[in-house]
């Protein structure tokens, strides 16, 4: 019943249409089936379902009746799927030549085989035009075998073939593209670690094959290419490399040819990264704004967007933007249905920002005006089941965060209840060099402790550390933007402060 359910929402916009396809009997199981679907209250279980129109349990019966009503559905989408939810012009067409295909098939089945090639023969212009690969090899195939039979034409015949073999090519390199993406990602589930040599040899290799290729633009096979490129540059740490090719990018796919949400909002992702990696966190700013306000808010773009806005915000202390933007993003009816992933990430952000807030380094006059979400700390420590297992990424700042927060309330035998385990943290999971930093913070706060967190002391047990986390720049070495939610120079003056 669940995939009945989820249908029936997809098409609630077309009851109307629904309505002329399902029987008007009262009586009819498929009628019952059907208005159980867009009954309100508490969704049935199939057993349920079966009593409530058998009045008994009839297995095979209610699989054969599911069967009839999805496609029932099925039929309402296809209809409507370039109408029913907004599309940006490549994806409208994109459905929309297939549906062609479709009737242009169904037609050929009715033996109306000259209807359905003025439909293909306009259709296929269009397809090349927005280079849906596959629905220009099937639709030449079918424009070859009319012109190579009854109504032979060597003219359009030629044509056709000719657009067979260019797009065959293209679609060679389409797949070859994809499977080198997807042995990428592959490798990068595979290994959460900084890549490996041969990881980056790899990546170089795809790239270079793929920008050798001639001749080649097709949208999937440049997005493809492009996804490998950057791929290539992060595991390089050339930012400015990245930021470059995503600003090409950008461009590239702005065509109308090329252009959907979708693409254009996974670069300017990478692009806003990468301004950070580079140390241009105004810039990243002024750009997060302007593509939050074009996209739909609480959509998945919108929130990864978002996420980078608000980091360059909090990392150039720009904190009046950086509670404008947390407020917009935790208060968002959507916000709950985001999945633990990103709401840990935000709820992490909003945690630190209300240790910013209750220490001496946000200007308090300037955000009188302004009422932060509510945060609980214990609330949230004991609903993190993501990054508890991360024991690399974020997790490091969610128990910086909550060593911030002891600290501001003077629980120091709480911390020095920890000592222990954050030795033996930073032993076991940051060793390597991308976690200098991390590992820099925790030692310091474990010298704060030894300390008996006196002011002078500290400064005088960190002051070899706070040097060398110091030396390793949060911009451009790779993950640091990741695990520091706030720049760890700044969360160490938080905690100096509370002592």
């Amino acid at each position: 019943m669940e995939t009945l359910y989820e249908l029936a929402r997809l098409c609630s916009k077309h009851r109307r249409m629904l309505d002329a396809l399902i029987p008007g009997d009262e009586k009819s199981p498929l009628n019952k089936l059907y208005k159980i679907t867009y009954a309100s209250g508490d969704e049935l279980s199939d057993s349920e379902c079966m009593i409530s129109i058998y009045g008994k349990k009839r297995v095979s019966a209610f699989s054969r009746l599911k069967s009839r009503l999805r496609d029932v559905f099925y039929h309402v989408i296809i209809l409507t799927s370039t109408s029913s939810i907004s599309l940006d012009a490549r994806s409208r067409e994109f459905l929309e030549n297939f549906r062609q295909t479709l009737i242009a098939r169904s037609l050929v089945q009715r033996r109306s085989a000259k209807l359905s090639t003025d439909i293909i023969e306009k259709s296929i212009v269009k397809s090349m035009r927005y280079h849906v690969t596959e629905n220009v090899l099937e639709q030449s195939r079918m424009l070859i075998a009319y012109y190579n039979g009854a109504m032979y034409n060597k003219y359009k015949l030629k044509k056709y073939q000719d657009i067979q073999s260019q797009y065959l090519e293209i679609y060679k390199w389409e797949i070859k593209s994809e499977n080198y993406y997807l042995d990428l990602q592959r490798d990068q589930f595979q290994s959460l670690a900084t890549p490996t040599q041969e990881m980056k040899n790899k990546a170089f290799r795809y790239y270079s094959d793929l920008k050798n290729a001639d001749g080649i633009r097709s949208y999937f096979f440049n997005y493809n290419k492009y996804r490998i490129e950057a791929a290539y540059f992060e595991y390089v740490k050339d930012y400015r490399g990245l930021l470059k090719s995503s600003e090409a990018a950008l461009k590239e796919f702005s065509s109308p040819d090329f252009r959907t949400g979708n693409a254009i909002s996974t670069i300017s992702v990478r692009k806003l990264w990468a301004l950070i990696q580079v140390g241009k966190n105004k810039e990243a700013i002024a750009e997060g704004k302007i593509l939050m306000n074009q996209l739909s808010p609480g959509s998945v773009q919108w929130y990864r967007i978002g996420h980078y806005t608000l980091k360059a915000q909090i990392f150039s202390s720009d904190y009046v933007g950086a509670i404008l933007t947390i407020t917009e993003m935790v208060e968002n009816p959507k916000f709950q249905k985001l999945g633990d992933y990103f709401t840990e990430i935000f709820m992490a952000a909003l945690g630190y920002i209300h240790l910013l807030v209750d220490s001496d380094i946000v200007d308090k006059s300037a955000i009188k005006n302004l009422e932060l979400p509510e945060f609980k700390l214990a609330k949230f420590l004991n609903t993190t089941p993501v990054f508890s297992k991360d024991k690399r990424g974020i997790n490091v700042s969610i128990l910086l965060m909550h060593i911030g927060f002891l600290l501001q309330r003077k629980e120091f035998g709480v911390i020095i209840d920890k000592i222990d385990s954050l030795n033996q943290y930073a032993y076991r999971y940051l060793r390597k060099d991308d976690s200098f930093r991390s590992n820099c913070m925790i030692k310091m706060v474990v010298q704060m402790a030894k300390a008996d967190f006196h002011p002078v002391r500290t400064e005088r047990y960190t002051s070899d550390l706070r040097e060398q986390l110091g030396n390793v720049a949060l911009y451009g070495s790779g993950d640091n933007i990741e695990i520091e939610i706030v720049p760890f120079e700044v969360l160490w003056q938080i905690m100096k402060s509370s002592l």
